[in-house]
């Protein structure tokens, strides 16, 4: 999953407001109050203003300013957000009596100028212990702390989408997935067009979250924002396969290449996320075989109904390993199939090889794990040999990533570790020094 967006700092000033002359005896007085640190003098003052005149709109916006600047006094974020929910309130009122006015009086921009820098401390506040390793590390509960501030940039200034991201990725960092999703789910909604990298941060935690519903709903809406954009396509056959339902997954990207056979991104999607299937197959059959391994040893030192049990359930198990394997064998042909076509267009694609080099390697760890298991010796000799045509189809593909790009010492890891099983030990010797190791 991609990294949210770089965690911005947003510089602002809050001292404006002093440097502003102003005639007003209200004002004045509130200034002097704040500048000694006397609160609730400065609530006082407003509030008796509010009394005289409830459309007193400085009055108003005074008190929300009185109201921030005292949450900021407070050490521990979340003892702020009372006040900011209060001062919020003020804020509001006295931005609809200057609406309702036939001109807007200049204390309109001040007062948004005064929200804005209020939810730039806290947010900035934020970012900073998420970004700073020292800040960070020497933060109790960094994570949570962080996210209490984004809370008050919130309630000081709730239509901020980056503020939702942000905390979002905050929760993340928490593994409060549900959190993370809810968050980012509001920001999405402030959103008048979210972007490519909304939609795919977005996707990726439902998918974490086996939220597969509404990880489909985000790639499909995704998908007709930014149809070129294929990882869309990718997500939503992943959705389709993490809710179960393969063939529509491997059908959704079939109709694409129906309609773009020359398109190689969808044919690597579909060749990707087949193999990602028959990886999980193959992890499924190892566990099995580990299993049928124990009822094996169990059944020598057992006898009567004990012994038909145990036989009756490796026959299950068994039964499970042909279905899978066979499955995981079609599958892999697709799979196969599809990289093939993905080079046969890229020639040059040094991940395309790469990865049909994983796949036939996998698939002949595959036949040497059925060989190891078996106790008819003429199908062992097959699957063997079965397996050695497998890793020589891997060197060809290996080999032409290597020689794509010589310097990616992962080519030569995987060169080595095939050379070596071929018992080719001058080249594996090659690939070893290449590689590194």
């Amino acid at each position: 999953m991609k990294s949210l967006k770089p965690l911005l700092l947003i510089l602002l000033f809050a001292g404006f407001m002093w440097g502003c002359e102003t005639t007003d005896p209200l004002v004045n007085d509130v200034q002097v109050q704040l500048l000694t640190g006397n609160f609730d003098e400065a609530l006082n003052i407003v509030d008796t203003a509010i009394e005289e005149d409830e459309n007193n709109y400085v009055a108003h916006y005074y008190k929300g300013y009185v109201l921030s600047s005292q949450a900021e006094t407070f050490e521990d974020p979340s003892d702020r957000k009372e006040y900011y929910e209060r001062a919020r309130e003020s804020y509001d009122r006295a931005k609809e009596i200057m609406s309702s006015l036939e001109e807007e009086p200049a204390e309109y921009q001040e007062l948004e100028d005064t929200v804005t820098s209020f939810w730039a401390d806290e947010f900035n506040a934020g970012v900073n212990i998420l970004n700073d390793d020292s800040l960070n590390a020497a933060t109790p509960d960094p994570n949570y702390t962080a996210i209490a501030h984004f809370k008050n940039a919130a309630t000081v200034q709730p239509d901020s989408a980056l503020t939702y991201q942000v905390m979002s990725s905050a929760y993340f960092n928490e593994e409060d997935i549900e959190n993370a999703v809810s968050t980012y789910e509001t920001a999405m909604e402030m959103l008048e067009t979210p972007e490519a990298d909304d939609y795919e941060y977005m996707i990726g935690i439902l998918l974490v979250n086996e939220n597969f519903d509404r990880a489909t709903r985000y790639a499909e809406e995704a998908m007709s924002l930014y149809p070129d954009d294929t990882i869309f396509i990718q997500l939503l056959a992943d959705a389709y396969l993490q809710a179960g339902e393969r063939d529509r997954a491997i059908e959704l990207v079939e109709g694409l290449i129906e309609d773009d056979p020359e398109n190689p991104q969808y044919r690597r999607v579909l060749g990707t996320q087949v193999y990602q299937i028959v990886s999980e197959l193959n992890d499924d059959v190892s566990d099995l075989y580990e299993e049928v391994f124990e009822l094996r040893q169990e059944a020598r030192n057992a006898s009567g109904d004990e012994l038909s049990q145990l036989e009756s359930e490796i026959e299950e198990l068994n039964a499970e390993i042909n279905r899978k394997e066979a499955d995981a064998d079609e599958l892999t042909e697709i799979a196969i199939r599809e990289m093939k076509k993905v080079v046969e267009l890229e020639s040059n694609d040094e991940s395309a090889n790469f990865i049909l080099g994983i796949i036939y390697q996998n698939r002949a760890a595959s036949l040497f794990d059925r060989r190891n298991n078996t106790d008819d010796n003429a199908e062992a000799q097959d699957y063997d040999e079965r397996a050695r045509e497998n890793l020589e189809e891997s060197l060809v593909y290996y080999e032409r990533a290597a020689e794509i790009n010589p310097d990616n010492p992962e080519n030569w890891q995987s060169l080595f570790q095939v050379y070596t099983i071929l018992g080719m030990e001058e080249e594996a010797e090659e690939a070893m020094e290449k590689a590194g190791m």
